[in-house]
């Protein structure tokens, strides 16, 4: 464990301090935070441009009774220290071990979870109008990035709050110039604009009906404090815009693209990811970006959107190449897809790539924009199912649920590395109508090189890789691979069991189906997605809506927001590996495992 910053239990402490301490503190906390991150991994990029900022905010107000709305946890982490947390940190990135943002289930300062950008002025707001209701005199203080001001609520929010006054609510703007690729846009450009010491007179915010406080230096203590203090006597709702360096203070974020908006372990000296964190391992997302950057080169009309996440859908080498056909408008996933169709509209053929948590907030843009309009658009989501550390938000395992009953949308999830260049080559060069293909999170799978070759009147159908007389069992995506084993351990002990990769979600490939299930008295369906909705659901309706009875198992995951963990944890506990695959069908038709076994 590095050595640990003065230890707190409460914030309180810290109004004991000078401002000359408080500034030695936030040294300390700094070196903390460097060392134990180093160590464990996390997003340390936004939490050390925010230490003198947090501590701040604590010595001037008091937590909990006044309410800090973190929007996005990446600011946290010195909140965390100051709070009590220092000892949690080495836990950071295990089960059960310290949130990677703020949860309210940790620690009675953190209010509200925050794993998401652009919600802590309306929540904030919310809070702000309770406590005036009930003539309650404490302070709500939304802290929100310049990148998270973009998004479409918190315009909505400020819009309302520009109007009010006498509202005890501050907004502290933490503007580093990033979201989590570099900023971009009007509203970042503006803010770029307004320097530390200006003397030109603010124009948007004022015109807004806030009274703008700054731009003040997000690393000097006695100005910060200063501007608070100022704000807190505010009548109308304050904004003060607070500069602040990404990275501070850790030398190799200076020439990091994201300036290490997140990092596996590394190398505090040279910034370089530890060997041991497997970081270089080849991602589904890096598979599918190879496959768009070759069909951009032969088709013009291709254009690839992501809402600036970069660094997890592996565009990156994309961008660099076709720079004039990559569009990244920043944190803005409702955006990002309605743009798509404009663009489609004027023939072209946009490909728009989310990691499949912010897809989520942009499911009006897909019923409504993509799907009603039926337009030939390729969605790509990778982390379709668990998503490791994250917040439980993070996960994708409502993906097949509240995707599938969206009209004229078809779904593809492949088994491995090979189905998924299949897939996203032959889709791009038929697309006529919205098309998703989902993709894990984590390391390929290399299963089947073979399959690049199938004909299309079979690849067009799901794989029968063993047919089976005793069960079926039907596999989606990344399940193939416990499935395959699974089957293999049923075979072996005599039961004949089938197996299917369906890589069809929506429509599923019906008559295929109803034959392999026809003369088959037990299917099971195995999905990393919850239940309630999912793939099973669908192909036990299929059968049932055609007179088929066979006894189904459904192995998936419950209707529950599942705690953060890494793919193989997660899938342990929730029986998802072949251990628990196996253990399922097993305790389902016992029966036949004592026939069959003792046969």
């Amino acid at each position: 464990m590095p050595d640990k910053p003065t230890t707190f239990v409460n914030p309180q402490e810290l109004k004991n301090l000078s401002l000359d301490e408080l500034q030695q503190l936030a040294g300390e906390v700094r070196r903390f935070l460097i060392d134990s991150v180093s160590k464990t991994g996390g997003h340390i990029g936004a939490n050390l441009g925010t230490v003198e900022l947090t501590l701040a905010l604590h010595y001037v107000f008091d937590s909990p009774r006044d309410k800090l709305i973190w929007d996005t946890g990446h600011q946290g982490y010195t909140h965390k220290v100051v709070s009590g947390r220092a000892d949690l940190f080495s836990s950071l990135n295990t089960y059960g071990g310290m949130n990677r943002f703020v949860s309210r289930s940790e620690s009675r300062h953190d209010i509200i979870e925050a794993s998401h950008a652009g919600t802590s002025l309306s929540v904030g707001m919310g809070l702000a109008l309770a406590n005036r209701l009930q003539k309650k005199d404490h302070y709500v203080i939304p802290i929100i990035g310049d990148g998270a001001l973009c998004e479409g609520m918190a315009l909505e929010a400020l819009n309302h709050l520009g109007a009010e006054r006498d509202l005890k609510l501050i907004v502290l703007l933490n503007d580093n110039g990033f979201a989590i690729s570099p900023g971009y846009g009007a509203l970042h450009d503006y803010l770029q604009s307004r320097q530390l010491n200006s003397r030109d007179p603010e124009t948007l915010f004022t015109s807004l009906g806030f009274h703008y406080i700054g731009p003040v230096d997000g690393h000097d203590l006695e100005t910060l404090v200063q501007a608070l203090q100022q704000a807190r006597d505010s009548h109308r709702v304050p904004l003060v815009h607070a500069k602040t360096v990404k990275g501070k203070g850790l030398e190799a974020a200076d020439s990091h693209p994201y300036r290490m908006h997140f990092s596996f372990p590394f190398d505090p000296q040279t910034g370089q990811a530890m060997e041991s964190s497997g970081s270089s391992s080849v991602g589904y997302q890096d598979v599918a970006s190879a496959v768009i950057e070759r069909a951009m080169e032969v088709d013009e009309r291709i254009v690839a959107i992501t809402p600036s996440t970069l660094y997890a859908t592996g565009l990156q080498p994309v961008f660099d190449r076709f720079p004039e056909r990559c569009f990244d408008p920043g944190m803005e996933e409702q955006h990002a897809m309605t743009l798509a169709v404009g663009m489609a509209l004027e023939g072209l053929k946009p490909v728009v790539f989310y990691q499949s948590t912010f897809m989520q907030r942009a499911f009006d843009q897909i019923i409504h924009d993509v799907c009603f309009t039926n337009l030939p658009i390729l969605l790509m989501t990778v982390r379709t199912g668990f998503s490791g550390y994250d917040n439980p938000t993070h996960h994708g395992i409502y993906d097949f649920s509240y995707l599938r009953s969206v009209p004229n949308l078809k779904m593809q999830y492949p088994k491995d590395r090979f189905e998924l260049e299949r897939m996203v080559d032959r889709t791009l060069a038929r697309l006529s109508g919205p098309v998703l293909i989902q993709m894990p999170y984590g390391p390929v799978d290399e299963f089947d090189p073979a399959v690049l070759e199938e004909p299309d009147s079979s690849f067009e159908q799901a794989e029968v890789v063993y047919p089976g007389s005793d069960l079926l069992v039907i596999t989606v995506g990344h399940k193939f691979g416990p499935s395959l084993e699974s089957v293999r351990r049923l075979r072996h002990w005599g039961i004949d069991a089938g197996l299917v990769n369906l890589r069809y979600l929506k429509p599923l490939p019906e008559i295929q189906l109803l034959e392999l299930m026809q003369d088959v008295p037990r299917v099971v369906t195995v999905e990393e997605g919850v239940l309630e909705g999912g793939i099973g659901s669908a192909i036990v309706a299929l059968a049932a809506d055609n007179g088929l009875a066979p006894e189904f198992l459904r192995i998936g995951l419950p209707c529950t927001f599942v705690e953060p963990g890494s793919n193989a944890e997660l899938s342990r506990l929730y029986g998802l590996d072949a251990n628990g695959i196996t253990g399922k069908i097993q305790r389902r038709w016992s029966s036949l495992w004592k026939q069959q076994v003792a046969g």
